[in-house]
């Protein structure tokens, strides 16, 4: 049976080694992918190969190695419409990084993003003491920001040292929940 951790509006289930291609092509071959990476917006931020995806998306991200980061599909539904991971967890600062796409134009709009969000910073909270979540989309990605700020993220100046940088414009978004 699948475990799944319920938003509002959507479900999400831990991805498996089965979902890493499914993702991957979201990520490089949606409707989407133009306005996260690649020419003509992103030529700065170069569409991964499968190579450089696996490299990125390790064999833990789909394993059930949480607090080493994890994949999650999400569902609305159940129709799979898209994917939200964490990175490592950080321990000893209770901090980790979130990155999530959609799999369609069509999903999106829909309050999905922020509910997948909201309902993956409430379980690592509740699951691990998370307290601290980092997002870093491109500046020039106005909709996902919105999207982010939606979820209850702000931007800020810091600059978190463990976050990937992906984009010459950067911008670092953190969400805070209270102990």
């Amino acid at each position: 049976m699948k475990q799944y951790l319920t938003g509002e509006k959507i479900k999400l289930r831990p991805a498996t080694m089965q979902d890493r291609e499914h993702i991957f092509l979201w990520l490089t071959k949606s409707n989407l992918t133009q306005e996260m990476m690649g020419p003509p917006n992103y030529p700065d931020s170069k569409i991964p190969t499968w190579k450089k995806f696996i490299n990125d998306y390790r064999d833990y991200y789909f394993d059930g190695s949480p607090l080493n980061g994890q994949c999650f599909i999400i569902e609305h539904n159940g129709q799979e419409i898209g994917q939200i991971n964490h990175n490592k967890i950080d321990t000893l600062s209770k901090t980790t990084d979130l990155d999530i796409w959609l799999s369609d134009r069509k999903h999106t709009g829909k309050g999905f993003g922020p509910d997948a969000i909201n309902c993956l910073c409430n379980y690592l909270h509740k699951k691990y003491g998370c307290n601290k979540f980092v997002i870093s989309p491109s500046g020039r990605n106005l909709r996902a920001i919105r999207s982010y700020e939606k979820a209850g993220f702000v931007m800020t100046d810091e600059k978190p040292e463990a976050s990937e940088m992906d984009y010459n414009d950067n911008v670092i978004l953190i969400k805070t929940i209270d102990i």
